[in-house]
């Protein structure tokens, strides 16, 4: 399974989450580094909250799609 979450790296390479991230184990990541052009890009195409679906609901739609 793929978690997002969002997260800032100082220039010495720390990372520091931005939201709680809850881990059943030892887990690896792959991290991108977004600029502030390509992130401005991002924060006006998000979305509007009614087009978005809850992870209950994305799960419950790769279930059907497997059932098939």
């Amino acid at each position: 399974m793929l978690t997002t979450v969002e997260a800032e790296i100082d220039v010495a390479g720390n990372v520091r989450l931005l939201e709680p991230l809850v881990l059943r184990k030892t887990s690896r990541a792959i991290v991108t580094v977004l600029d502030d052009k390509l992130l401005a890009i991002l924060e006006s195409s998000r979305l509007p909250d009614e087009l978005r679906h809850s992870i209950d609901e994305i799960e419950a739609q790769i279930k059907e799609k497997q059932d098939l």
